[in-house]
């Protein structure tokens, strides 16, 4: 069973409810875990920022602007690359933020 994306949107406005007009809000991603050279301990994302995104990829950062007129919901995440994806996985980029999770704007 997964979250509706709507729910991710109603927790991002609920949380800059509370928030002051001018302020703003930074959360980060987890990162990945080394567990040896070239081994990694299973990935698991900061329950802030799932709670806010439903966005499950490391090296990401959410920033809520209330009050922003381009949009208040900005993303920072990894770009799209068919080399890493091979060997990590597949990664949504920035378009794919905007598109899947619904963010205003995301950046690499």
């Amino acid at each position: 069973m997964s979250i509706p994306l709507p729910e991710y949107s109603l927790r991002r406005r609920a949380l800059m409810a509370s928030m002051a007009v001018d302020s703003i809000a930074i959360i980060p991603s987890s990162e990945e875990k080394i567990r040896s050279r070239d081994t990694h301990f299973s990935f698991r994302q900061d329950s802030d920022f799932l709670y806010l995104t439903g966005f499950n990829e490391p090296q990401a950062v959410l920033v809520l602007l209330p009050g922003r007129e381009a949009g208040a919901c900005v993303v920072f995440c990894r770009e799209r690359n068919a080399e890493r994806e091979i060997w990590d996985g597949f990664r949504y980029g920035p378009e794919g933020v905007c598109a899947h999770f619904g963010a205003d704007e995301a950046f690499p």
